[in-house]
């Protein structure tokens, strides 16, 4: 009877917390939209920041926390400010070298959508780049009207550089062995753990990568800025430059400060002008795309697991769980609603059998009649090239990283460093490979014939599955597979690859597969649909939270695991994961 009563109160505990959280949830958003938006609007942006591909709606997370901003929120701020006649222009701070290049080209073609309507938009910077790279932050500054530098700020244009580590001196030092194996050469993965220097094929790869993500980074500059592209690839051999020697190159409109950028935009927007954050402005205003046919936006981001989603605290985002990614589109495929699939990929590849498992559902979606658009972002490479190949039309940056059509496998043997510990094991086995997933025993010759068979399989159905799916020659999939990584770029000239452009070009092949016209209005609906603030608060009370929390603590450290990362992820866990290329933020 007591642990009845005692069960009660702790029902109705929960309960009255639910309420609370709920209510107070409630009243924050009903004060939040009492407060009407200016009549004359200046939108202003923070781009001096790292941006996440996307996060989930939380509204009760945005109550009771700062506020997450993604690359969604700033693309959807601009794109829904270009068709309100309140909002006159935007200011956004931007400087730090943190963003990616695909989500700066992202952003950059927002920013134009966003100046093509007739709005000014201005760019302010403390500094691009304080003693190190401020090459993207400028590459995006340049797509803006104007550019504001702030004195003793600095333009941090020096070039597009790659940095890659190799651990096997470190290894060996350890007496830890590497038994890694890869398809094919370029799949460069395992050269991390195996190499003390680039193979020719990785400098290759490499090379390449950064020759191209160079050149984009020049004819875009050069494009924003009026500048003749070989006279700009003179400057950059000269960067980094001072204050004044950017307004001498006209790298730089002007030095000023923000209360000056501030002052400025506020008088060419009008009397009563006011500066509405874009985060703010998305609140009052709502996000665009929000009438007319339904089209099922579903996203695929991070490292790519069995099971559900969640948070990957290493790399400071998410992680892609089949189950929950493949349910999504079978909710898609099975709601009469929708009439075509937007599926917006940001991931370097994971598991091969998750891959599958998502590849899948994306085919089913199509044969029950909804067609599948992929908008490829920062990466949708190895594994998230698997789970983007069998759409009707695959769209993609420039600068995406893509292709890495190989799997790698394999295992580290510890046996030498538990010796230097003073620590022994002794297995008990029965099978002949018994032993073949263990670390402490090297490969057998049966183990081994058996890893080159799974590798051999995999790698084969990679192959098959993008030739059938491309509609490519097998032979010609195997010249361009490899293992080897390609910009977007590269890779529409491969045919891996059917557009380059943005998400809003794909969203326009979206309309065309639903047999509406390109600028047709839609409502664009997530799937899965964000939980209710009642599931949120659950969520709060019974700890599922506690994920982002520990995210937010290693927020200060992401930087350096990010570097780190393929030291510290076991390389035999992710047999579709994108070799490591010292490019992506």
């Amino acid at each position: 009877m007591f642990r009845f009563i005692k069960g009660l109160f702790a029902l109705i505990g929960l309960i009255t917390v639910l309420l609370a959280a709920g209510g107070g949830y409630l009243a924050y958003r009903f004060l939040e939209r009492e407060e009407p938006a200016p009549e004359t609007i200046v939108l202003e942006l923070d781009l001096d920041q790292p941006l996440a591909e996307y996060v989930p709606d939380d509204p009760l997370a945005g109550a009771l926390f700062a506020r997450t901003e993604s690359l969604r929120d700033m693309v959807d701020s601009l794109d829904r400010a270009r068709s309100d006649p309140r909002v006159k222009g935007v200011v956004a701070r931007l400087g730090g070298d943190r963003i990616g290049t695909g989500k700066v080209q992202e952003l950059r073609a927002a920013i134009q959508r966003f100046r093509d309507s007739g709005r000014f938009a201005y760019a302010f910077a403390e500094t691009f780049g304080e003693l190190g790279p401020g090459d993207r932050a400028y590459y995006l500054a340049s797509a803006f009207d104007r550019i504001w530098l702030q004195p003793v700020g600095m333009v941090g244009l020096t070039g597009i550089g790659a940095t890659i580590p190799f651990a096997r001196e470190a290894l060996d030092e350890l007496q830890v062995q590497p038994e890694l194996r890869h398809r094919e050469e370029y799949k460069s993965f395992m050269n991390t753990f195996t190499e003390r220097e680039f193979t020719e094929p990785h400098r290759e790869m490499i090379e390449a990568l950064v020759g191209d993500l160079h050149e984009q980074l020049v004819s875009g500059i050069a494009e924003g800025r009026g500048m003749d592209p070989a006279a700009l690839r003179q400057l950059i051999d000269r960067g980094p430059f001072l204050d004044r020697e950017s307004v001498e190159a006209k790298l730089v409109d002007q030095l000023g400060y923000f209360d000056e950028i501030r002052d400025a935009a506020l008088d060419r927007a009008g009397a009563g002008a006011e500066l509405v954050e874009g985060g703010d402005y998305l609140d009052v205003a709502g996000r665009p795309h929000g009438s007319g046919p339904t089209i099922a936006l579903i996203y695929g981001t991070g490292s790519i697991q069995r099971g559900e989603s969640g948070v990957d605290p290493l790399m400071g985002g998410a992680s892609m769980g089949s189950d929950d990614v493949a349910a999504a589109f079978e909710e898609a495929a099975e709601d009469p609603k929708v009439r075509a699939i937007l599926f917006r990929i940001d991931s370097g590849g994971g598991s091969a059998v998750a891959s599958e498992t998502i590849r899948r559902a994306l085919v089913k979606a199509r044969e029950a009649g909804k067609p599948v658009i992929v908008s490829m972002g920062e990466a949708a490479a190895s594994g998230g090239y698997w789970i983007a190949m069998n759409a009707d039309r695959i769209v993609a940056q420039p600068g995406t990283l893509t292709g890495s059509i190989g799997v790698i496998a394999g295992k580290v043997v510890t046996t030498g460093l538990w010796g230097r510990l003073g620590i022994d094991w002794e297995q008990v086995t029965r099978g002949r490979n018994a032993t073949m997933w263990s670390p402490l025993s090297t490969y057998s010759e049966s183990e081994s014939q058996r890893l080159d068979t799974i590798l051999d399989d995999i790698y084969g159905a990679f192959v098959r599955n993008v030739a059938e799916a491309r509609k490519l020659p097998a032979a010609a999939v195997r010249d361009i597979a490899k293992g080897r990584v390609w910009t977007g770029s590269q890779a529409k000239a491969l045919g891996l690859v059917d557009e380059l452009g943005d998400m809003d070009a794909a969203l326009g092949f979206a309309r065309e597969a639903a047999g509406l016209a390109r600028d047709a209005g839609v409502t664009l609906r997530l799937f899965p649909e964000p939980e209710s603030p009642w599931r949120q608060a659950l969520d709060l009370v019974s700890g599922r939270s506690e994920a982002a929390a520990t995210t937010a603590v290693l927020g200060r450290l992401q930087p350096l695991l990010r570097e780190l990362a393929p030291l510290v992820r076991d390389p035999a866990a992710e047999t579709l994961s994108m070799p490591p290329t010292g490019l992506l933020r």
